[in-house]
């Protein structure tokens, strides 16, 4: 079990919770660098309490606002968020989000 100073010491500077790995998709929208509407699904690279990182293959400038869409259980949950770093990977093109707000529809 790791302890808590533990935790903090993994903790990339100027970020607040510790990250996970997890393996699923969601829906992100919003508007990309060319200032077009998209909705797609991307996959999860890794996230935490506060935000995730997403594979997309749409260039977007950091503090662009996405809503990212999560189906559970018959609903979805829908939180705003904002791109926080953009970088590029032999996959596509890794986008950081910090969450905003929650919505369940």
């Amino acid at each position: 079990m790791m302890h808590a100073k533990e935790a903090r010491q993994r903790i990339p500077r100027g970020r607040g919770q510790p990250r996970i790995s997890i393996h699923t998709s969601v829906t992100v929208s919003g508007i990309d660098s060319t200032g077009h509407y998209f909705s797609l699904r991307a996959e999860v690279v890794n996230g935490s309490a506060e935000g995730l990182a997403v594979l997309l293959n749409r260039e977007l400038h950091p503090f662009t606002p996405l809503v990212i869409s999560i189906p559970r259980d018959g609903s979805t949950f829908q939180i705003e968020s904002e791109v926080r770093h953009v970088s590029p990977s032999d996959r596509g093109t890794v986008v950081g989000v910090q969450f905003r707000k929650t919505t369940l529809i």
